[in-house]
């Protein structure tokens, strides 16, 4: 891979999404106090904003980071020389926000 050459997107369709939807592989994660209390407050105003009739499906925390990791494999980014995580987190809220 040539050096700060942009990758594509790694779920080419939403149909990508719908189809690995049955999760078969149970991974734990540690996070940050912080992160669990955003990860709650997302699940809860999810819950609370949806209407009796559009609740096919329960959102859960787990939901939320699924959800978070498809849509991250979806945009065009720079894996290239990421020595950290707030390097990382910094170049996806940047093509997230297109602020590219």
């Amino acid at each position: 891979m040539v050096k700060n050459q942009r990758v594509s997107g790694l779920v080419s369709s939403i149909t990508d999404i719908e189809e690995q939807s049955v999760p078969s592989v149970r991974l734990t994660v540690p996070v940050r106090p912080d992160q669990e209390e955003i990860l709650t407050r997302i699940v809860r105003t999810i819950s609370t904003s949806r209407s009796k009739t559009n609740k096919q499906q329960r959102i859960t925390k787990a939901s939320i980071i699924r959800a978070y990791i498809d849509a991250m494999a979806s945009v065009s980014l720079n894996y290239d020389e990421i020595p950290d995580e707030k390097e990382l987190a910094r170049r996806l809220i940047e093509v997230l926000s297109g602020n590219r």
